[in-house]
């Protein structure tokens, strides 16, 4: 787990950087042009997700191959974990991780990329680091698949109100 962790990590902290480095070089734009430019996607995203019913926008529908895993012990854990980890090369059942590759790239720069990268890839461990902890992976696997939709509204919730306060 520590490799495919690392592998995660840095994968995020990829992402967070191109997103803050497109940050800093859209910053040249007027903010109320970055805001106008962030508005409308952005509440297109937050309403088909507060709803429930996320946006299909464009990724990769397919998960890492599942045979990069064992080809070392430290190598391929590391390379399944790089490519979960920049968000590119694998499945999100939600539009949530455009909406802050958006909001980085118009109104962030590279600290907030980096955090977000590393808050990406931190996130994204802890799914597996908490089912791994799970008496029972079927019944676990069970319950979050029962509570996904409210767990999806939560979560764009909390994304709004996370924007707001900061815009604030």
């Amino acid at each position: 787990m520590p490799a495919f962790s690392a592998g995660l990590m840095l994968g995020g902290l990829l992402s967070g950087v191109i997103a803050g480095i497109a940050g800093g070089l859209l910053s040249v734009l007027p903010y109320a042009w970055r805001l106008g430019i962030l508005a409308v996607p952005l509440a297109i995203i937050m309403v088909f997700e507060l709803a429930g019913r996320p946006l299909s926008l464009p990724q990769n529908r397919r998960l890492v191959p599942q045979e990069i895993i064992p080809r070392h012990s430290f190598d391929g854990p590391f390379q399944f974990g790089f490519e979960m980890g920049t968000g590119v090369r694998t499945y999100s059942p939600t539009a949530l991780p455009h909406a802050l590759v958006l909001v980085i790239a118009l109104l962030g720069g590279l600290g907030p990329g980096v955090l977000a990268g590393l808050g990406f890839g931190f996130g994204r461990i802890l799914m597996p680091y908490v089912r791994s902890r799970a008496a029972d992976a079927h019944e676990w696997d069970g319950v979050l698949l029962s509570t996904l939709p409210w767990l999806g509204r939560v979560c764009a919730a909390g994304f709004v109100l996370a924007l707001t306060l900061i815009l604030w």
